[in-house]
């Protein structure tokens, strides 16, 4: 079944197709418009029951399929425009036929019933201009390369008027130039250019007729040529010498050489010639196609460019070069660029506290403790201790003793308040240490990375260390020469963007910002990294120079900690000797903002560098106290100048 949805913003309106009474007025309701391959038919109904109107459709319409759909909802006046502009495209026009009626024609058909008035700018009419001074069968030829390919222009040369059949829209652009040509007696001609454009034509016979004027010392130009983009013509426009001579030069310029007409060398300014290239075969490949079989075997086309100076080398037939031309134009464009600032805040703070107690006894000729308590957390440990001193690790300073190293890497790791005592009577060992330690961590780091593109260009902007990261390992015969594969990571500040400027100066970023570092190693003996990452990836968008927040994170973390001898460590008062406590408490804000400006000129440019280069001015006045600020005599050594152009600051008034 074929989908057809109309939705309005009101209740639907019931008027009939066929109604003879007067019909009401256009709603002022909004309207939205889905209709997917369905007829045409099926369009004119719901059209008709918008708008009150009564449409008398031509057979052929029933064979023609269509489909409109609109994102915005339109008033009932826009909505009929959309519909004689559909009309329009699949080869229809509606002719009015009296009083809020339309007659549904093909368009060849329409240039012979079309009314003197319509309801708007797709509407086909036919107009009667009265010539005052121009030649009517002169206009007529002149403005007949103007019209659409079904409209039509009728010279009356008794009256001198000129009667035109075409779409208002396009009928307005003729009136304007009938009505300037009908001013004065002067000649107007028309030259059909086939190998050169016309707006290359059009440039160089104004060249001639200033240089021309201006050895004659004339004050006012004799010829105006103008161009005529869609046939590809040269329009002239003066005295008849003038005009005989431009036309004389304009046929020998467009005479067919196959040694030179063939060929363009196109030199770009801002597009890239590499990426052009594919652009522009694809365009002569869809020409190619839809050159009919009667036309003459079109010349081989080729499309090159020259990387060093960034030209394109087009061999094609006139029309193709013309087209390539056209599509040159309109990519070689100076594009706009966007500043890209982040600002990164990260705060923490982060509170822990210890407290806890080991003891240790060992009975008569024991070397090994009857009993102890011995917490992995607690520094220095009392076990470590012990057995250096049992062993008598520090008698011989200089002989390799584990248990010695064992002892001081306990001294040397504890921190806070550490009290211990201990002793021997007789073969008997105690000793008893006391830990107490309270840490308290707060920390701020603010990152602005920031970075310059073009429009719909990436940026990317890393500023860090590559680490080595092991991906793999192998080993060989009996466990022996072990093989290791590393890879290299990126760790620091990375922001890639890529913008894309909308309307109204809205800019939508594709953005991927990370932060990362080297949070430690994963144990003593193998040596991976623990990498500690925060990363973004989100498309936003943003008005020009508007800051915005792109992502962030709250983070809240409680952990207490209680290690204790079973059921020793329960007993009230006594059982604080067996058990060792711990308390950390952790919070972390992460807040990413983000800020595009769109730089158009070069006032833009200079206004952008100016900030950034006036702050690096000041940090090292602020640190260096050097006057006009190290940055500036970098410039004047290395690159022989002053600093960046500054746009001019106006005085108050």
């Amino acid at each position: 079944m074929t989908k057809r949805i109309l939705l309005a913003a009101a209740a639907a309106l019931s008027v009939s197709q066929f109604a003879t009474a007067q019909a009401p007025a256009p709603s002022q309701d909004k309207h939205v418009l889905n209709l997917q391959d369905v007829e045409l038919t099926t369009l004119i109904e719901d059209v008709s029951m918008l708008t009150g109107y009564t449409f008398v459709t031509h057979p052929d319409v029933r064979k023609t399929r269509v489909s409109v759909v609109s994102q915005t909802p339109m008033s009932t006046q826009e909505l009929f425009q959309v519909f004689l502009t559909t009309l329009r495209i699949h080869g229809f026009a509606a002719v009015p036929a009296g009083k809020d009626t339309y007659r549904i024609v093909p368009r060849a058909i329409a240039s012979t019933e079309a009314p003197m008035s319509g309801p708007g700018a797709n509407a086909f009419i036919t107009e009667v201009i009265k010539l005052d001074r121009a030649n009517a069968m002169e206009a007529a030829q002149m403005i007949k390369p103007l019209l659409d390919t079904q409209g039509q222009v009728v010279a009356n040369a008794g009256t001198n008027t000129l009667v035109v059949v075409d779409y208002a829209s396009n009928l307005e652009r003729v009136r304007r130039i009938i009505d300037t040509l009908d001013r004065d007696q002067t000649v107007i001609v028309t030259v059909p250019l086939v190998n050169v454009p016309a707006v290359e034509m059009e440039s160089v016979l104004t060249r001639l007729q200033g240089d021309a004027g201006g050895q004659q010392g004339q004050a006012q130009a004799r010829l105006s040529a103008v161009a005529s983009l869609t046939s590809n013509s040269i329009i002239l426009r003066g005295d008849a010498t003038s005009v005989e001579r431009a036309k004389k030069v304009a046929l020998e310029l467009d005479a067919t050489n196959p040694q030179r007409d063939h060929v363009r060398v196109i030199t770009l300014n801002y597009a890239d010639a590499a990426e052009v290239v594919p652009i522009l075969e694809r365009v002569a490949n869809s020409m190619a196609m839809q050159r009919s079989p009667a036309e003459t075997a079109p010349v081989a086309q080729t499309i090159a460019h020259h990387g060093p100076t960034n030209s394109l080398i087009i061999s094609a037939n006139p029309e193709t070069i013309l087209a390539m031309e056209r599509v040159v134009s309109a990519l070689d464009v100076r594009r706009p660029q966007v500043m890209v600032e982040a600002i990164i805040v990260e705060m923490s703070d982060d509170a822990a506290r210890e407290l806890g107690l080991q003891f240790l006894l060992s009975g008569t000729g024991g070397d090994v403790p009857f009993a102890s308590t011995n917490f992995s957390r607690a520094a220095p440990n009392l076990l470590a201790l012990t057995g250096a001193l049992v062993t008598g690790a520090f008698e011989d300073p200089t002989a390799a003793n584990p248990f010695r190293e064992a002892a001081i890497s306990s001294l040397t790791g504890s921190s806070g308040l550490t009290l211990g005592f201990g002793g021997t009577s007789g073969d008997n060992l105690f000793g008893v240490i006391l830990n107490a330690v309270q840490d308290d961590t707060t920390s701020r780091i603010l990152s602005t990375p920031f970075g310059m593109t073009l429009n719909n260009a990436t940026s990317a902007l890393i500023v860090g260390q590559e680490i080595p990261v092991t991906t793999g390992q192998v080993l060989g015969d009996a466990n022996s020469n072990p093989f290791r594969t590393v890879e290299r990571k990126d760790v620091g500040i990375q922001l890639e963007v890529t913008p894309r400027i909308g309307e109204n100066n809205t800019v939508r970023l594709d953005i991927r910002q990370e932060v990362s570092s080297v949070f430690g190693s994963v144990g003593t003996v193998t040596p991976d990294l623990i990498l500690d990452k925060r990363e973004i990836r989100a498309s936003v968008l943003a008005d020009d120079g508007e800051i915005i927040v792109l992502g962030g994170l709250v983070e809240q973390t409680d952990t207490v900690r209680d290690t204790k001898v079973p059921i020793l460590g329960d007993i009230p008062a006594v059982g604080r000797l067996f058990r060792s406590e711990g308390k950390a408490a952790t919070r972390r804000n992460l807040m990413v903002f983000i800020r595009p400006t769109i730089v158009r000129s070069k006032a833009d440019a200079q206004a952008v560098t100016q900030q950034k280069y006036l702050y690096v001015q000041a940090e090292e006045l602020m640190r260096e106290q050097v006057p006009g600020g190290t940055i500036d005599q970098y410039i004047r050594e290395v690159l022989g100048t002053g600093g960046p152009a500054f746009p001019a600051v106006q005085p108050p008034r």
